[in-house]
């Protein structure tokens, strides 16, 4: 037999095993999840990461949630709040939740996972003053009622409790048991039970049948770990796999035809950007550098050459689907004028090498995007090496300020702006690229203090103006998201990225 055949017959089988075994999954209600990379964790309120929250908000529960179409926080574990004053809020909890444990949630509940949070010794990304770090204390004022107190105004609490900044744990396990037992058998309220986690292959939740909203209509959901794009196509195509995150979109139409899948789209909440380091010395520190950076990259040519127009050019730090938005003027794409700010600042641009570090399989294209920019930035003599990192790495060289002189991140969901650009403008801050600048940070203290809406809202002007005219980033888009879904699964993606289950339906077709 030819080598081409006996190639042939193999992919033949491969699809054959695949199809069958989506069929399987039809029967039993089984969904597979395909993303670009594993958790960094297992227990809650810990590490800002979206690919680690999305998975982990599958076994826990929020005070709060949003609705899949406004974004404005409704009621989860807490049924109602109401504002004391101006640094005191008053939630009231749901009465008959358990944990996967049986144990009652109570206001102990919440107590303890704000106490594990904001304990320093557990090192907690949300323990920052760009989260939680306002919170002064928690209150108990009986079994389903409890307060929290800051230290100042803070208006953003109702955002932070409705997002994966508070996923609420166990008291009782939490202190009998350990943080690290937790993190090996994680506890929560949520619609799914943990399973297993191998490493580097795969997470498995099973259904709560007890779950206080009613149990999901998915018995079981696996999320694979896949990092690259090709070879997540290929597991949804194959069958292997029923939702793919990040369809490439020269791939949509592939995935149209096969009758395997479908593409859903929606406009996300998430920003990509280019951030310009200048946290270390180097040439990043001049901001006639970073303003020239801006206009050397032309971001409509990457929206229409790489990534096919699915993405929303972006001008400042915050997009439109932000509440907290107001427009600043774009830095356009002008070669000269780039080489002017170069001459201004003593930098030779053919004399200037850049490290550019990124991940690969995370974020819409993201590699590609990188290695375009690059090539944009050759043609004013810009020697750039790029980096490509496994995810967990990238996470860990940029909050260890160990990344190179740019890097690519995304940011989201990015619904409110002290959400946004305190916890990425602030030098302290986990995943910051940029601070030091006083004007800026007594900008930002103020403006996340503001309770008045008009004057938040012209508070949050002038920072994004400020920001813009600070240029420490590239301003690149806000993204698109694609994703491949099986034909039996009916499940519509939204724009806070929360791919969660519970709302999936499994149907024969």
């Amino acid at each position: 037999m030819r080598r081409s055949s006996i190639v042939l017959a193999l992919a033949l089988a491969l699809l054959a095993v695949g199809s069958a075994a989506a069929q399987d999954r039809t029967r039993t209600k089984e969904v597979v999840i395909g993303l670009g990379a594993e958790p960094r964790t297992m227990l809650g309120v810990t590490i800002v990461d979206w690919t680690t929250n999305n998975m982990l908000e599958h076994m826990y529960d929020r005070l709060l949630d949003r609705d899949p179409k406004t974004l404005k926080p409704r009621p989860m574990l807490a049924t109602s709040w109401k504002v004391i004053n101006d640094t005191t809020w008053e939630f009231a909890l749901r009465k008959g939740v358990k944990f996967h444990n049986g144990e009652p949630f109570t206001a102990e509940s919440v107590k303890a996972t704000f106490d594990y949070m904001l304990d320093p010794a557990t090192k907690s990304h949300y323990a920052t003053a760009a989260y939680w770090k306002p919170l002064k204390d928690v209150q108990i004022v009986n079994d389903y009622t409890v307060r929290l107190v800051t230290d100042k105004p803070y208006p953003s609490v109702l955002d932070h409790a409705s997002l994966t900044d508070f996923l609420v744990l166990p008291a009782k396990a939490l202190r009998e048991l350990g943080p690290q037992k937790l993190a090996e058998h994680p506890i929560g309220t949520g619609p799914f039970k943990f399973v297993e986690w191998r490493r580097d292959e795969r997470l498995v939740l099973e259904r709560n049948p007890d779950y206080w909203q009613g149990p999901a209509d998915v018995s079981r959901v696996t999320f694979r770990f896949i990092p690259e794009f090709s070879a997540r196509m290929a597991a949804l195509l194959s069958g292997e796999i029923d939702i793919m995150k990040d369809v490439p979109p020269h791939a949509v139409e592939a995935v149209e035809r096969s009758g395997r899948a479908k593409v859903r789209a929606t406009v996300s909440s998430r920003i990509n950007y280019l951030a310009l380091v200048n946290l270390k010395p180097g040439p990043m520190q001049d901001v006639r550098v970073r303003r020239a950076l801006n206009h050397a990259v032309n971001v409509d040519e990457l929206i229409a050459q790489v990534l096919k127009g699915r993405a929303t050019k972006m001008c400042g730090p915050l997009a439109p689907a932000n509440v907290d938005f107001a427009p600043v003027e774009c830095y356009k794409h002008d070669p000269p004028r780039a080489l002017a700010l170069f001459k201004e600042a003593g930098v030779d641009p053919a004399k200037l090498q850049l490290t550019l570090d990124t991940p690969s399989g995370r974020y819409p294209l993201d590699k590609d995007v990188s290695l375009a920019i690059a090539a944009q930035l050759q043609k004013l003599g810009i020697t750039t090496n790029v980096v490509v990192n496994e995810w967990g790495t990238h996470l860990d060289k940029i909050k260890n300020r160990n990344t190179g002189d740019m890097f690519f991140l995304g940011w989201g969901p990015a619904l409110h702006g002290q959400g946004t650009i305190e916890p990425l403008f602030k030098a302290d801050a986990t995943y910051s690229s940029y601070g030091n600048n006083k004007v800026l940070d007594d900008k930002i203290a103020r403006a996340v203090t503001l309770v008045d809406t008009k004057a938040r809202a012209a508070a949050y002007a002038d920072l994004q103006r400020a920001v813009h005219d600070e240029a420490p980033w590239v301003f690149l888009w806000q993204q698109h998201d694609l994703y491949g879904v099986a034909q039996s699964v009916e499940w519509t993606p939204r724009a806070d990225e929360k791919v969660w289950m519970y709302e999936a339906r499994i149907v024969a077709r």
